[in-house]
C-alpha cells in the first residue's frame, strides 16, 4: 500500500503520466520507495494507522493498494525494512522497492497509474483518520506522546470557548 496525491496522477489525453506524479508521489531516498504491507483487507486499517501516524500533519489521505507479486513479476526488489511510525506495532509491515533505477521507477509508476485509472484508490477523510488514531490511543496500540505536533494538534478538542462577560453565553 501507498499513500499518493490523488490530483498529480491525472492523465494527459494520449494515457500518459505526469511528471508531477513521479516527482512528487513517488520521492525516492536512497533509490528506495516506500510501501506498507497488507495481506488482506483486515491489515488495510492497521497499515493507514502506521502510515498515518508517520506524517508530521493530519490530512485526508489517498492510498494505493498493490499485491506484491506485481513488483516480483518485475523483478523488483522488494526488501523489508522497519517503518518509521509512531505506531510501532506495524512498523514490521514496512517494505522497501530497491536498487531502483529510473527503469523500475517507471515500471512502478506505470503499476500506480494503471491502479488508479481503474478505480483502485481509497481515500481516508480527516475525520476517518482521527477516529482511527484516538481509538488505537485509547486501545494502547499508540502512544500519543509520540506523535508529531501536527497530528496531536488535530487530534485535541477545540479549547472551550469563553463565555461572554456580559451574558454569559459561550461563543460558538
Amino acid at each position: 500500500m501507498r499513500k499518493i496525491s490523488r490530483s498529480k496522477w491525472e492523465v494527459d489525453g494520449n494515457g500518459a503520466v505526469n511528471a508531477d506524479a513521479i516527482t512528487n508521489c513517488m520521492k525516492t531516498n536512497g533509490n528506495t520507495l516506500s510501501f506498507w504491507r497488507v495481506d488482506s483487507e483486515n491489515e488495510i486499517s492497521s497499515a493507514i494507522l502506521a502510515l498515518a501516524a508517520a506524517n508530521d500533519n493530519l490530512d485526508k489521505m489517498d492510498v494505493v493498494v498493490i499485491p506484491e507479486a506485481i513488483f516480483q513479476g518485475l523483478e523488483i526488489t522488494i526488501v523489508e525494512t522497519p517503518g518509521t511510525t509512531a505506531c510501532d506495532k506495524f512498523a514490521h509491515t514496512h517494505r522497501d522497492l530497491a536498487n531502483l533505477t529510473i527503469k523500475e521507477l517507471a515500471l512502478v509508476a506505470d503499476v500506480l497509474a494503471d491502479k488508479i485509472r481503474s478505480g483502485g484508490t481509497t481515500r481516508y477523510t480527516l475525520g476517518k483518520l482521527r477516529t482511527l488514531l484516538l481509538s488505537a490511543i485509547e486501545d494502547k496500540q499508540l502512544d500519543f506522546n509520540r506523535l508529531s505536533d501536527g497530528i496531536k494538534k488535530k487530534l485535541r478538542p477545540p479549547p472551550p470557548s469563553e463565555p461572554c462577560p456580559t451574558c454569559g453565553a459561550i461563543k460558538q
